[in-house]
């Protein structure tokens, strides 16, 4: 587990977290922040916790859960996690009521630094639609640099929108 401040700790999908990820990728106003596009039925969801142990370096992505007073909160991921040029994406989902009050800071904050200073990476990234300005303001508050933006990134309620390329380089 990683600590997350006094509020948590970040760790490895469980059992007991089917129902709280069903209806995380069952929340169609989210399907444009990622690849899936289509509902995914509990008895999918279960095996997919039950196959991923979390190896990022066979996986090519790791999942964490944002657990705070025993309830998950948030899903910190990194996916296309590249081993030779130390580098990876990062994505962050949190619970609507845990929303706004600095949690999904605190998280990516251990997030990063476990995967720079444990992991070895040499940079990460993420990608946001340039109306998301809580993401925006998140990975601006972590140091992030806006690296450029992607046209007609995300498409979302029929309408393509640019998103922005945040990166932050191991100094």
């Amino acid at each position: 587990m990683i600590k997350v401040g006094d509020i948590g700790f970040l760790r490895a999908l469980e059992t007991s977290d089917l129902d709280w990820l069903y209806s995380i990728e069952n929340n169609a106003e989210w399907w444009h922040l990622g690849i899936s596009k289509e509902p995914w039925s509990k008895d999918v969801l279960s095996k997919y916790i039950h196959s991923q142990p979390g190896n990022l370096m066979r996986d090519g992505q790791l999942r964490l859960i944002l657990e705070v007073e025993g309830s998950p909160l948030g899903a910190l991921d990194i996916y296309d996690y590249d081993p030779i040029a130390r580098k990876g994406g990062l994505g962050i989902v949190m619970n609507q009521e845990a929303q706004g009050k600095g949690l999904a800071k605190m998280a990516m904050g251990s997030f990063v630094q476990y995967l720079l200073q444990t992991i070895g990476l040499n940079m990460v990234y993420a990608v946001t639609p340039i109306t998301n300005e809580a993401s925006i303001a998140l990975f601006e508050s972590l140091h992030f640099k806006n690296s450029g933006t992607l046209r007609h990134w995300v498409l979302q309620k029929g309408q393509f929108q640019d998103a922005y390329l945040f990166q932050l380089v191991q100094a």
